[in-house]
């Protein structure tokens, strides 16, 4: 029996990469192997600040030196730093595998002398985003495989009760219901990420072409700055004054899975201006409900693409999926979204394992 650890963030940190890797440590175990988590996040949410993390992190040596052998470590970690130290005390395992999942875009992580002295450390390289492999220098192509993120939920009968009361009351009325999740991050490098105000501006042009629509906000957490909290009662304002309230309901702080809420919604909306596997996409197709997604990089088979930042190309896109919606539903379950990617990753332990 295999030994491995999985590095990253766990539920009931809400994300992607969370969910993800939550999903593979479940299907590792049922498939025979030893598995550990090790949780970047703080269990405790009210002392999980950074540097408490980032001391976590820094301690994660001493950890493995004082554990049992594992033959695999599998790290899922942002930032080019927490990589370049990953790589740093490397050699003291000699015996043990090295893997990383790369989440999000890759072009930049190469281009800094610190980013390829970084995974030199690392004996296999994934990366979730299409078409990413090739963008990987030379050097490091053969160790690298490209395996989209997403692993399937085990879709329970009793996992929609979850869902809070107010909003299954919501999710009852007679309309074309759309839903975006996301984290509000607003700084210098990202303006509204996930695209919360394009969402918000969509479902105001469609109500005054007289559609029946709303829209449900999944708001999975919120920058660490101010600015961040003031977007989102700028955000409200603008409902507000625009007399949206009644066709928007926010879901704040969502601690549930995403998949019980998009087997009762009929579109996923997937504005962002950044962007990698989108798992949510992912997860969406796998349910057959249409998505809708910017073309800020390559998206799954069955996805309807617009062009980033054209209002026009996104209401064109989503009035032509409500006046075609039938036929889009046959595009999606004919997709291929059925695919359990767990078993690739697998693929990647055993052949360096031997």
């Amino acid at each position: 029996m295999k030994r491995i650890l999985l590095v990253s963030p766990f539920p009931p940190y809400i994300g992607g990469v969370s969910i993800s890797v939550q999903r593979l440590y479940e299907y590792l175990k049922h498939s025979g192997y030893e598995v550990v988590r090790f949780n970047t996040q703080i269990d405790n949410p009210k002392f999980n600040f950074r540097a408490l993390k980032f001391f976590k992190y820094f301690f994660l040596p001493v950890y493995l030196l004082t554990s049992k052998h594992y033959d695999v470590i599998h790290f899922h970690v942002s930032n080019i730093i927490p990589k370049l130290y990953v790589s740093m005390w490397r050699p003291l395992f000699p015996k043990t595998r090295f893997v990383i999942t790369i989440h999000g875009q890759i072009q930049d992580l190469f281009m800094s002398k610190a980013g390829r002295i970084a995974f030199t450390g690392y004996d296999r390289i994934i990366c979730v985003a299409k078409g990413d492999k090739i963008r990987v220098p030379a050097r490091y192509r053969l160790k690298t495989a490209e395996i989209p993120a997403f692993i399937p939920p085990v879709l329970s009968d009793n996992a929609p009760e979850k869902i809070p009361q107010g909003l299954k009351t919501f999710l009852e009325r007679d309309t074309f219901k759309i839903l975006l999740n996301g984290v509000v991050i607003i700084n210098d490098s990202y303006t509204d990420l996930y695209g919360f105000k394009d969402a918000i501006m969509l479902l105001e042009k469609l109500l005054a072409l007289n559609k029946k629509a709303d829209l449900i906000l999944v708001v999975m957490g919120i920058g660490y700055n101010n600015t961040s909290k003031d977007y989102i009662s700028d955000l409200k304002k603008y409902i507000s004054d625009k007399g949206l309230g009644e066709n928007v309901y926010w879901v704040e702080g969502a601690k549930m899975d995403l998949w019980p809420l998009l087997k009762k919604v009929n579109l996923l909306l997937r504005p962002t201006k950044s962007d990698g596997d989108a798992l949510s996409i992912r997860e969406s197709l796998y349910l057959n409900i249409p998505v809708i997604s910017s073309d800020v990089v390559p998206r799954p088979e069955g996805t309807l693409v617009y062009t980033l930042n054209s209002d026009k190309d996104l209401l064109d896109k989503t009035l032509s999926l409500m006046d075609n919606y039938a036929d889009q539903l046959i595009i999606v379950k004919n997709s291929g979204a059925d695919i359990n990617f767990a078993d690739k990753i697998i693929e990647q332990y055993e052949c360096e394992l031997g």
